[in-house]
């Protein structure tokens, strides 16, 4: 991160919107050892400012390339909460302070890289240009922009995980070659003007940026294109014209095998925050002590963009490699015998994938699990109830923790599962994400039945009470959700009534770029079945249906008050078993800043989030951080 680190001369230098944390949990880190550990040397300069271009000529420039991300998350969902407000934290950087990135950092750092050293080829990676590679609906503006290559000036854009790709276009400019020969590079995307020779292969193309400005379906029918090209294995090339220009996108690089996932996560990170800093780095801290053991999700629900960026096809490490890297935290210093998760995007589907190899070369199916479970997925869960077995009873370890995402539906189908999870790897509480109990909104969702997750309920309670402690489900549960009106959101919160459910957190939908959920809100049309689709938009109608999700809160009563009396559902206001608040006065939550008696009873800040809207939205169904 200095020159005096450095040396010498640099192959190539990272640009990142995040502190820098040498931890195989953060993408820089596992990019910068990767390319290291092929015989590249790399630096990273680690949230610049944004207006000086002499913060991108601390380490001279890079022999190669400029690698450019906006950090761990998309920078517009890290800097707003699903209501538009500014966070007042950050938990990527030092202290969690914010204001240490731009907003769209990936178009602010590229531009800065390419005024600090003029002709040093520029790539996009990460997930903010992953998700926008095409034209995209940026919530935070309420429109469809263009591509981020053409605003960030960009030379290629790498999408997804992005390890094979950037070794290949290393090597290829380490060989002499020019950045134009790395556009035939797999995961790999790059503009191009309408009188430039297109590549000699297959393509489809995409609805124009023009046709998806003009009209909603056309939009639809990109988001479409854009999962059904997600299979490396059948997927053709997509070009979209944007007036006189277009962007061409290779298909998808292939999935790491298990042999090259161990390698990477093997790689000698140092497993802390780089010495410079004087205060902790807060999203490491909470990831402190875990392990990931897989990465992908066949899931494919609706408001998660992780298809397209991590890919639908899990990919796990070894149990082997896993338990090497147990066996290092044991020796390093501070480690308190206490392995904070075992897991990754969805912990149970380690070593979960297509049994019929033919029949993967040719699937485009957005998610195996959904609208029915594939007769080809396999979903035995003795390699993950192994692994945890080995790992817990290694010297040196107390306890080791499950935290990350189940799939209950999956946990169901296994016999002793539920009850070896509850019995050994539970700090107390479990987090499942249900999201919702309707059947119309569960599948415009893409979640199982509800049914599901009660009968999980049902066997971890049993099994904790058989293991002689005394633990809880807590559930997460989403609003706002393209299909979710205020039938389903009242149904949503007697549920959780009848089943004594009281939720920590409920996020708010947030339309992020990529995902099917965008698509409809965008539209009001489901991109699949064609049929409407019912949208709360504006921040009122979202207001009164997150208000009704803590309805068991006395500060939130006026607010549920007002949602149910517009809904016409007073029925549910009185003091009898049936009700959901008791009777008395009935104002929203959007009326907060015109209230000066409910501002300074409820300590609210207008303008920016509070510290209850930050925890409570924190957490996104976001690629890399679902779940």
């Amino acid at each position: 991160m200095t020159r005096e680190e450095a040396q010498a001369p640099l192959d190539v230098i990272l640009v990142t919107g995040d502190a820098y944390v040498d931890h195989n949990s953060y993408g820089v880190a596992l990019l910068g050892r990767w390319l290291e550990a092929h015989g590249f040397s790399v630096g990273v300069i680690a949230q610049p400012p944004w207006d000086d271009p002499e913060a991108y000529r601390v380490l001279g420039p890079p022999r190669l390339f400029f690698g450019v991300t906006a950090g761990q998350m998309d920078s517009m969902v890290n800097h707003y909460t699903a209501a538009r407000r500014i966070r007042n934290d950050d938990a990527y950087s030092p202290g969690g302070q914010a204001g240490l990135r731009p907003d769209r950092a990936c178009i602010a750092y590229a531009n800065r890289c390419k005024q600090a050293f003029p002709g040093v080829p520029v790539v996009l990676g990460g997930v903010e240009a992953s998700l926008r590679r095409f034209a995209h609906f940026d919530y935070w503006q309420d429109r469809i922009r263009r591509s981020i290559l053409l605003d960030a000036k960009a030379d290629l854009l790498v999408y997804g995980m992005g390890e094979l790709a950037a070794i290949e276009i290393a090597r290829r400019l380490d060989g002499g070659r020019g950045i134009e020969a790395c556009r035939d590079i797999p995961g790999t995307a790059w503009a191009l003007g309408m009188k430039t020779p297109r590549p000699q292969m297959k393509v489809v193309e995409a609805p124009s940026f023009e046709e998806c400005v003009a009209d909603p379906l056309a939009f639809n029918r990109l988001t479409v294109l854009m999962y059904r090209e997600s299979n490396p294995q059948c997927a053709e090339a997509i070009v979209q014209k944007h007036a006189d220009r277009a962007i061409w996108c290779n298909p998808p690089a292939r999935l790491l095998t298990t042999a090259e996932m161990d390698q990477l996560y093997e790689l000698p990170y140092a497993d802390a925050a780089h010495p410079s800093y004087r205060a902790p780095i807060p999203a490491f801290e909470s990831i402190r002590g875990s392990i990931t053991v897989n990465r992908g999700c066949s899931g494919g629900c609706s408001f998660c963009a992780l298809t397209l960026h991590q890919g639908k096809d899990v990919v796990s490490r070894s149990a082997e490699s896993v338990v090497r890297e147990a066996k290092g935290m044991v020796l390093k210093n501070g480690f308190n015998g206490v392995i904070s998760d075992l897991g990754g995007p969805t912990a149970n589907m380690f070593h979960m994938r297509c049994q019929d190899e033919a029949a993967n070369a040719v699937c485009r199916r957005v998610s195996c699990l959904h609208p029915v479970r594939c007769k080809f997925y396999g979903t035995d869960h003795a390699p993950y109830v192994d692994l945890l077995r080995q790992v817990r009873t290694l010297p040196g370890i107390k306890r080791v923790f499950v935290n990350s995402g189940l799939r209950y539906d999956l946990a169901a189908l296994s016999p002793g599962f539920v009850e070896e999870i509850a019995a050994n790897h539970v700090s107390g509480s479990l987090t499942t994400a249900p999201e919702h109990v309707s059947p119309r909104a569960l599948a415009y969702m893409r979640k199982p039945e509800v049914d599901s997750f009660g009968d999980f309920m049902k066997r971890f309670k049993a099994a904790s009470v058989a293991a002689g402690k005394k633990q809880f489900i807590v559930p997460y549960f989403q609003c706002g959700h393209p299909g979710t009106g205020p039938a389903e959101t009242i149904e949503l919160a007697l549920y959780m009534k009848a089943n004594d459910l009281r939720c920590r957190q409920v996020q708010l939908f947030m339309p992020t770029p990529g995902t099917i959920a965008t698509a409809m809100f965008v539209s009001g049309v489901d991109p699949y079945s064609k049929q409407p689709v019912f949208v709360a938009r504006g921040h009122k109608e979202r207001a009164r249906q997150r208000a009704l999700l803590f309805w068991w809160k006395r500060e939130e009563f006026p607010a549920v008050r007002e949602a149910l009396s517009a809904w016409g559902r007073r029925d549910l206001i009185g003091n009898g078993p049936g009700a959901l608040v008791p009777p008395g006065p009935a104002f929203g939550n959007w009326q907060r800043g015109a209230r000066p008696e409910f501002r300074e009873g409820m300590g609210m800040q207008v303008g920016r989030a509070s510290r209850e809207e930050v925890n409570e939205e924190r957490w996104e169904g976001h690629a890399g951080a679902c779940k």
